[in-house]
């Protein structure tokens, strides 16, 4: 007897088990007559239909049968026979990455069989714990994307919060997801790229959507074989070949007539909206598959090309920019007189190219035996130029970005028996980012003229020794003992890095020239001498250089280091209702290479009391993970299911801030950091090779040390769900999920001296020494320590429901709210950063727990999705994604460093505003035209007017306490297909647009997207700037910044604020 099983893989939000490193599905069932007795000895035959390939295997003495390291999607042909019995057939079956399909065959009662196994809803009999979110290709290739890059549809994950580049998952840190393809390690593990993906710092993909299968997004995944993260484990498997060639080749395009104007916010009075500057961005390559040998051999190969060009929009000498031809022109002529081309100052164009290559082979060497091989190319190049209306940096000061990454997988999957199965996975990733600059060698010039305005010349500070090479080496092997009503897994996973950071801020020389004084008189003309006048007589104010103190010009940090791992679990077929999954896994971080020693600094007595070393990495830590999870069936017909678990997930340590303590030990590089003030003295040296280094001495800068007994990040997270039809064929899910810190990391500045006592008045914070008398030992800044803390935690409670309609409708709406708190939140690459941006009312040091930037908020995530072919050669599809969610949190600051909490500078502070609630409790100075009592006015004004303020008058403003306003935007795409059928092919010419932000073409005012100042993740709002102290006591005085002149302490962004759209065309064959 046949019958037909239908899996739609358009469902949007899916949830179920999903493994790290696991790159193949498998199908599971028992095997039953009428009666319910278990049948033993069934043979089960799964074929996949494209491609031939099979999957054999029979059930065991309880009837149970696994069939693991299949195919991902399908349709596979299933067929279970046992002597004496009718097979059972099914057809259409689709399977998921990593998630088991569950067949329960019955034979004999054919009624009874078909309510038992079709499945007409959207989601498949797969066995649930955590949450996750799986993403089909034909999601990937129906649902709205301009950029075509992964986080299109990692936002589809109702916890995840993406800005930007970037994607913060379950309220934890973006720096803690994982990202593999095929299996293969694929995220940015040095940690240098907010995207946390290899190519971010150039704007690229690590793969293009053409070549994915399947894609996946999992939080609470409670097998042990999921690892690397403590947000989200990000995972793709790529397309394969079949016995068909198929294939398609696209192109897709958009420019500035396809991008709204000026957001209606934004326009000024008198003023009209404008579009953006020309530009140009183009994506177009192709795909193709199919055999070498039939049933046996296939290959799949994707290339694609992008092409991004946005020419200046502020030219030298058009009424765009405040810098004159003239002054660029006698730039020129200076620089040149040096020895020195910088460029073109006209025709500034930042340009944007990459190219990826995909290739794989898959052979069924046998029934027993399959394997895949894959090979990726990504290379890409940035070019970044730099003109504003009052700036100008000449062609060769750009920023030249270099990336190219190699990754390669071998995938064999093995099944010996009916009992005993095996996958093997080998992975190597090769990256390298250089980033540099155009032309000949020279130092940084920067020309500060009057109006702030300036002209730069030179290699870009940043941009003269900046490299970064990785080499990840992973090698996974799980072993699989089916035995009744167990399935047994022994693995191990481990990674192997070898990476190099050279980072030389300033290596060729940095100068800054601005206008003297009135005391300084250029006798030609009888005035000050202008900054250019200065840059000419050879008279900087500014001098910053940096070096290596060894051979290597680019002298960095070299660090080898290796991360193992081994588990084993048991899942557990309780009942047949019932299953239970438990299991413990060990993971074993340890560094391989240590930094230079500092023998002043080992012996100080900051070394001794804290117990550091500059030469020290933290030793091999045993982090253990056990975890449990479950999934009950409760009515035994899918209609309530209840899961969830309990266990430990350990994430990677981002390399970029162990890499600190191999580049900052003190003696690794020197700097000189000259400045003046008044009339400029510093000779300008235009030659490299000659720029003046500083006296030979003790070592001195910044120190960044490790704790000997420092753990990789861990957290404990629970989750609990419910999964339940409801009427109208409407699945609902229930998802609560809580995490707790276990190890996380804290920043502290070992250097600092203690507090001489606090503040007078209603703001009593602790203070500090005056500056550069603050310190333990005055030869060095900061001594910055990375130590664990357990402190911080998050949780988010999700609610959903999705129908599928059987007229090609599909729809789906989420809640999700996510609340995190943390000590520190680690959102810069440099160890002094991390430790500077804290919020805090008494200094990092004394820092607490407070509102993570990563906490989200509410959350609404809607998506419809609409396929129709029609009229035998006409088909429409129409995907939509509506996004909702809380603004992006911020703190109330000080501008300045009432306490003198930073080491070094009042410009490295973050301290947290204390709220007046009355004139008596703030102290203000004449500021311009204004008094005190008239300052007072505006900002008890301003604060009657700011609803967080207000509610917090007499308190100090909380650490991302604040939110900007709650957002709205529609994306849609839309797919029109031509078809025709020629013999056996079916021949597709497909058109498309899509349209992100589709609200604000509909009106310009809405869509609107709001930023404070600062980053993504590092918001801010500074309303008050410390003045001084009241003369002979400790209490602050304040003045008004002139910023509190904007209506809100955040702004409509001017780019993502519009709508912006993207025209296609594709030929498929098939």
């Amino acid at each position: 007897m046949k019958k037909s099983l239908l899996f739609f893989a358009l469902v949007l939000a899916s949830y179920g088990t999903i493994q790290a490193q696991v790159t193949t599905s498998s199908m599971t069932g028992v095997v039953t007559a009428q009666s319910g007795q278990a049948t033993a000895g069934a043979s089960i035959k799964a074929v996949h239909v494209p491609s031939g390939t099979t999957y054999a295997g029979a059930s065991n003495g309880v009837g149970r049968f696994n069939l693991n390291g299949m195919r991902v999607g399908g349709p596979y042909q299933v067929t279970i026979t046992y002597i004496g019995q009718d097979p059972v057939v099914y057809e259409d079956v689709y399977l998921q990455l990593g998630q088991p399909f569950v067949l329960n065959p019955i034979f004999g009662d054919s009624a009874t069989a078909l309510d038992e196994v079709t499945i007409t809803g959207t989601r498949s009999r797969g066995i649930k714990t955590g949450a996750e979110t799986s993403i089909s290709k034909n999601q990937l290739a129906s649902l709205p994307t301009v950029s075509r890059g992964l986080n299109d549809f990692t936002r589809l994950t109702p916890q995840a919060d993406v800005k930007g580049s970037s994607v913060s998952i379950g309220g934890v840190n973006n720096r803690f997801n994982q990202l593999t393809i095929d299996g293969a390690v694929s995220n940015d593990v040095f940690g240098l790229n907010a995207s946390g993906t290899n190519g971010g710092g150039t704007g690229t993909s690590p793969i293009s959507l053409d070549a994915i299968e399947q894609m996946t997004v999992q939080i609470a995944p409670f097998d042990v074989r999921a690892s690397g993260f403590a947000g989200g484990g990000i995972s793709a498997v790529t397309r394969s070949g079949t016995n068909e060639v198929q294939g398609s080749a696209y192109f897709y395009t958009r420019n500035q007539d396809l991008t709204g104007k000026t957001p209606k916010s934004l326009v000024k009075e008198n003023e009209e909206a404008t579009k953006l500057a020309d530009f140009h961005e183009r994506q177009y390559g192709f795909r193709v598959g199919g055999p070498i040998i039939k049933n046996k051999l296939f290959f799949f190969a994707n290339y694609e090309r992008t092409e991004n060009s946005i020419p200046a929009t502020f030219e030298v000498g058009s009424g765009a920019s405040l810098i004159t031809v003239a002054e660029a022109e006698k730039a020129l002529a200076i620089s040149k007189g040096y020895g020195y081309d910088p460029g073109s100052y006209s025709d500034l164009t930042s340009t944007n190219n990459s190219d990826k290559i995909f290739t794989r082979i898959d052979y069924n060497i046998n029934d027993k035996h399959k394997l895949a091989l894959r090979y990726s190319l990504v290379q890409a190049k940035d070019l970044q130029s730099s003109i504003g209306e009052r700036s100008v940096t000449f062609s060769n000061g750009g920023i030249a970005k270099d990336h190219t990454t190699h990754s390669a997988t071998l995938d064999l999957n093995s099944r010996f028996n009916d009992s005993w199965s095996n996958n093997l996975l080998i992975g190597y990733t090769d990256v390298l980012d250089d980033r540099g600059s155009l032309g000949q060698a020279a130092p940084r010039v920067a020309i500060q003229m009057d109006n702030s305005r300036s002209i730069n010349l030179g290699p870009e500070a940043f941009s003269t020794v900046n490299l970064l090479t990785q080499k990840v080496f992973t090698i996974t092997n799980n072993t699989t003992w089916n035995s009744g009503l167990h399935a047994v897994t022994f693995g191990t996973h481990n990674e192997f890095y070898k990476m190099y950071n050279g980072f030389i801020g300033s290596a060729f020389g940095s100068y800054t020239f601005r206008d003297s004084p009135v005391s300084d008189v250029n006798p030609a003309t009888g005035n000050p001498f202008t900054a250019l006048e200065n840059y000419e007589r050879g008279l900087a104010n500014n001098f910053a250089y940096n070096y290596s103190n060894n051979d290597n010009p680019r002298a960095g940090a070299d660090v080898s280091a290796m991360q193992l791992g081994f588990y084993v679990q048991d899942e557990f077929q309780v009942q047949d209702n019932l299953k239970i999954i438990g299991g413990i896994r060990l993971d074993i971080p340890i560094y391989t290479s240590k930094p230079q020693e500092n023998t002043d600094f080992n012996q100080s007595i900051i070394a001794v009391q804290h117990d550091v070393q500059t030469n020290r990495m933290p030793k091999a830590a045993l982090m253990f993970s056990p975890r449990l999870g479950f999934n009950w069936d409760v009515n035994r017909d899918r209609s309530t299911v209840v899961r969830g678990g309990m266990g430990l997930f350990t994430s990677r340590f981002p390399f970029v801030w162990a890499s600190g303590a191999y580049t900052q030990d003190g003696v690794l590089l020197g700097g000189v950091n000259t400045s003046v003030s008044g009339a400029p003295t510093v000779n300008f040296v235009p030659n490299v090779e000659d720029q003046p280094k500083g006296p030979a001495g003790s070592p001195s800068g910044n120190i960044s040390v490790m704790n000997r007994n420092l753990k990789v990040p861990q957290i404990a997270r629970f989750s609990a769900a419910v999964d339940q039809e409801l009427p109208f064929g409407i699945r609902g899910t229930l998802d609560f999920m809580y995490s707790k810190n276990v190890s996380s990391f804290k920043f502290t500045d070992l250097n600092k001296v203690a507090p001489i006592g606090q503040l007078e008045g209603a703001d009593n914070r602790l203070l500090y020494p005056a500056y550069n008398s603050n310190r333990v030992m005055p030869n060095y800044t900061e001594v910055i320590e990375i130590s664990n803390v357990n402190k911080g935690y998050s949780w988010s409670s999700t609610a959903s429901v999705q129908k599928n309609f059987n007229f090609g409708l599909f729809t789906s709406l989420a809640y999700t709210y996510t609340e995190s708190k943390d000590l520190i939140s680690g959102t810069s690459s440099q160890n002094q950063s991390n430790f500077y941006r804290v919020a805090t009312v008494n200094g990092t040091n004394s820092a607490t727990i407070g509102h993570s930037p990563f906490s989200t908020g509410s959350r609404v995530l809607g998506t419809i999705l609409f396929n129709k072919e029609y009229l035998r050669n006409l088909g429409t599809t129409v995907g939509l994604v509506y996004n909702g969610q809380s603004g992006a949190r911020y703190s109330y600051l000080i501008q300045g460093d009432p306490g003198r909490h930073a080491t070094s500078s009042a410009s490295n502070q973050y301290s947290l505003m204390y709220i007046p609630q009355s004139q008596s409790d703030i102290q203000f100075v004449t500021n311009g035209d204004l008094t005190p009592e008239a300052q007072w006015t505006i900002l008890d004004n301003y604060i009657q007017n700011d609803k967080y303020l207000n509610k917090n008058r007499g308190k100090y403003a909380e650490r991302n306490g604040a939110r900007t306003p709650f957002s709205h935007q529609f994306d849609v795409k839309i797919m029109q297909d031509l078809i025709a059928n020629i013999g056996n092919t079916k021949n597709k010419l497909q058109l498309s647009i899509d349209i992100m932000n589709f609200g604000n073409l509909l009106n310009s005012d809405w869509g609107k997207m709001y930023t404070g100042s600062g980053s993504f993740w590092d918001n801010e709002a500074r309303i008050i700037q410390f003045d001084s102290f009241e003369p002979g006591t400790n209490t602050p005085r304040y003045k008004l910044r002139e910023t509190l002149n904007n209506e809100k302490p955040y702004v409509v962004q001017a780019i993502s604020s519009r709508w912006s759209a993207q025209i296609g065309v594709r030929y498929i064959f098939n």
